[in-house]
This record gives C-alpha cells, structure tokens and sequence, in this order.
C-alpha cells in the first residue's frame, strides 16, 4: 500500500498540489491530524491532553511536533484506514526529523516529495494571497533551508518539485505517476541542486 508526504517551506503549495492530486486521481486522501491547543481548524482534529495521552498508550501516535504552544500528530489509523479502503493517504510535514519519524514509524511504501519555491517566490506569493504574517512565513522559509542544509538528506527524498516552474497538475500528475513507479531516493546534490541551495553559500546566510 502507498502513501504520499509532502515537505516544503510555506507557499511551495503543499495544500494546493494535494488538492490538484485529488482532482487527477480520487483515491489520493489528505490525511487530518490530531491538534491540541488552539486556532486554525482546518485540516485539523481537535483533541484533549487526555485523549492524545490515551492515543500514545495504544501505539498510535506515529509522529507529534509541538510549535506555536500547540501540539500536532498524525494518528497510524488516519494512514491504515484509508490504505485498508483502496486510497492513498497524503501527509504534510514540517521538518526532516519528524519526516525520519513518520518514515520510521509508519512502515508503508512511502512516496516522498519536496516541493520548493526560491524566498522571493515565498514572499510574493505570500503578498499576492493577502497573508498578514508574511515575515513570519519567510522567517519559516530560512527555517525549512536551514532544515534541508543541516539534515542527513540521503534516502529521504523521491522526487523534488520547484512549483515556481511547474504548476499544481503537472506536480500532481508527476507525484501519481511516482506512486505507480516507486521511484528510487535521489542523491542528496541532486536535492539541493534542484532546489538552488548551495551548502557553502546558503549556510553563511542562514547564520
């Protein structure tokens, strides 16, 4: 059984590309996550501190991530139940510790994607849509290079998409047809290539 996670930095188009993968082939599920605390709801499962703590005991708990004063997880059944239905659970995540968790703890074939726009891309695209916290999102955008910079990259990734060069049902149909192939890793320079990071330059300006 299959299931898709996507990595990127805000406004590499993770919502919109699972939305397009859903319009290209139905079977394609966003996975909802568990959420305790406050704030956006969507996308998300409310939860109590009892409930998560009931959901950990039971093994069912593959990954959690606190940010914001918040704490989200992804529960195992969210990935089972859809695969045990003939779908493809699809999942978000934010950094390549918690990906190495979900990967770990979550044995299924994984098919593994960035997604990737240059800061100026990030900043303009977070503009154009009205976002009132944009230096917030480019503070996040040198988070996730930082991340991608820092991190053990080899075997992580499947495929890397620049979504300032390719749009939402291009990707979507190149994720579908990684699906069908179950591609192999890319090398960690072709990663960061791809993406226009370089590792002696980037990393000085990220200091």
């Amino acid at each position: 059984m299959s299931a898709v996670v996507l990595y990127g930095p805000p406004t590499s188009g993770k919502d919109t590309v699972t939305a397009a993968l859903q319009a290209v082939d139905p079977r394609f599920r966003l996975v909802t996550k568990l959420k305790q605390g406050s704030g956006r709801s969507t996308g998300y499962r409310f939860v109590s501190a009892e409930e998560l703590e009931s959901l950990r005991r039971q093994d069912r708990i593959v990954v959690e991530t606190r940010r914001y004063g918040n704490i989200y997880a992804v529960d195992r059944r969210s990935l089972t139940e859809p695969q045990d239905r003939g779908l493809v659970p699809v999942t978000h995540i934010g950094n390549v510790a918690d990906m190495r968790s979900l990967l770990s703890g979550a044995r299924t074939q994984w098919v593994r994607v960035l997604l990737w726009v240059p800061k100026v891309v990030c900043e303009t695209r977070s503009r154009q849509r009205g976002d009132t916290d944009t230096a917030k999102r480019l503070t996040a955008w040198d988070e996730t290079a930082r991340d991608l910079l820092d991190s053990d990259l080899r075997s992580l990734f499947d495929l890397v998409v620049r979504t300032d060069r390719s749009d939402a049902e291009r990707t979507a149909k190149d994720i579908a047809a990684a699906v069908a192939r179950s591609p192999g890793a890319l090398p960690t320079e072709d990663v960061l290539a791809t993406i226009g990071l370089d590792p002696g330059r980037h990393a000085q300006a990220l200091m």
